[in-house]
């Protein structure tokens, strides 16, 4: 299995990609990971590729992702040519505008026609429109790991995933990292799935 973490720098992915990897380690799944593209400085697009099973890397090709994070809606749809008919896809709508946007030379697309899209071409989709309002957003990639908990194709329990937050997360962050995983865990909204 081969799963695309992608977003912005300062969004998470290297955080998220850890709290995967070590989830594979505590399940005995053989795991390797990309190094990861883009800028590491805020703003720059980053990438990450987890491979999971015996001789599978992390390097990512066109059609071979099989689960992507979309940490920014933008870089989600950047991803798309890494996507196949079964390919299952999470990403929110926390929108970082590129340069082009903020000067007004372009338009942010509705990512709404992104997630329609998505699910026609893919197995599965969630699409989260709207955070909920008290939780911060360098946490949404917790957030968005909780809700994949429930995904066809996640491979890992939830209960897995609470053991590799707590051995991954600095003792300072853990209590609010897991109270925001289990809101994903337990999050339900009216445009989630396609």
């Amino acid at each position: 299995m081969k799963i695309l973490v992608a977003g912005v720098g300062g969004q998470g992915i290297v955080y998220l990609t850890n709290i995967l990897v070590e989830a594979a380690i505590l399940s005995d799944i053989p795991v390797s990971v990309s190094e990861i593209h883009g800028l590491s400085q805020r703003g720059g697009v980053v990438t990450s590729g987890i491979g999971l099973g015996k001789h599978n890397t992390g390097f990512i090709g066109k059609a071979n992702v099989d689960l992507l994070f979309g940490l920014e809606p933008l870089e989600t749809q950047r991803c798309i040519t890494h996507l196949h008919k079964n390919s299952s896809v999470i990403f929110g709508n926390y929108k970082i505008a590129p340069y082009v946007v903020n000067a007004e030379m372009a338009v942010y697309p509705d990512m709404s026609v992104l997630a329609t899209y998505l699910g026609e071409q893919c197995n599965e989709v969630v699409y989260i429109d709207e955070y909920p309002s008290d939780i911060d957003a360098v946490l949404y990639n917790v957030f968005l790991l909780g809700r994949a908990t429930h995904m066809k194709m996640f491979p890992f329990s939830s209960a897995i995933i609470v053991t590799a937050i707590r051995n991954t997360v600095l003792e300072y962050h853990l209590e609010k990292t897991l109270a925001v995983f289990h809101r994903g865990v337990n999050y339900k909204a009216e445009f989630q799935s396609v």
